[in-house]
């Protein structure tokens, strides 16, 4: 099946992501993507836990690796620390990029995976800091947002197999990635990079707080730092 694609220059994007996790210097510090390899082992010898922070850079083909950038580390990381169920539009055999226009559209669609993971794990009342990534990117995505995909099954709330298998056709054939609604804020769009050069600026703005009361987020308050 074929599907639209649409062009985006420059686009402008936001993504959420907890505060607890660093930036890694180790992508910003490089000048080529083949040279990952070798820096890391030398690093390594010093810093056991490299290979943790890090994660599994890999699985990413060497001519999608962003790198020699301030605050690539965010993007690279979406694609070295892959969940092992995948998400609606990867697989635990690769990352994506998810990201959306309106920071309050990536806002909703974090705070519905949180409740679902602090729900499954039963974790207590707690707050969560949050930090907005900025990012900019050029790329042809395939546009499933026309009426006559949104009810197909790639748009089930709780179930990506059919999702996750468009994926799949989407970059077998080297597609830059996907852009769809979202399901947790209607009327709004959300993007799939599946390659982490696409990305052309990177920078760290914005901190929220999430108040988990042991059930759900039951607000989202921005912080202003001084």
């Amino acid at each position: 099946m074929s599907y639209p694609v649409k062009h985006f220059s420059e686009q402008h994007c936001y993504r959420l992501i907890p505060s607890k996790y660093p930036p890694i210097n180790l992508y910003e510090d490089v000048a080529e993507p083949g040279q990952l390899e070798a820096i890391f082992a030398v690093e390594a010898i010093t810093n056991p836990r490299l290979s943790e922070e890090v994660g599994n850079f890999a699985q990413i083909p060497l001519e999608d690796r962003l790198v020699g950038i301030p605050h690539c580390s965010y993007v690279m990381a979406a694609f070295t620390h892959v969940s092992p169920d995948g998400a609606r539009f990867n697989t635990a055999d690769y990352g994506a990029y998810y990201a959306a226009p309106d920071v309050n559209t990536a806002i909703k669609e974090t705070v519905h995976h949180m409740e679902r993971i602090m729900g499954y794990t039963q974790e207590p009342a707690q707050d969560v800091q949050m930090r907005c990534i900025d990012a900019w990117f050029n790329a042809q995505l395939v546009d499933l947002t026309e009426q006559q995909y949104l009810d197909l099954n790639i748009y089930h709330p709780t179930n990506y197999s059919h999702s996750q298998m468009l994926a799949d056709e989407v970059k077998g054939l080297k597609g830059d990635g996907i852009v769809y609604q979202s399901v947790r804020h209607q009327g709004h769009d959300c993007y799939a990079l599946f390659k982490a050069n696409l990305v052309t600026k990177v920078c760290q703005t914005k901190h929220f707080t999430y108040k988990w009361n042991g059930v759900s987020v039951n607000s989202v308050l921005e912080i202003n730092l001084v």
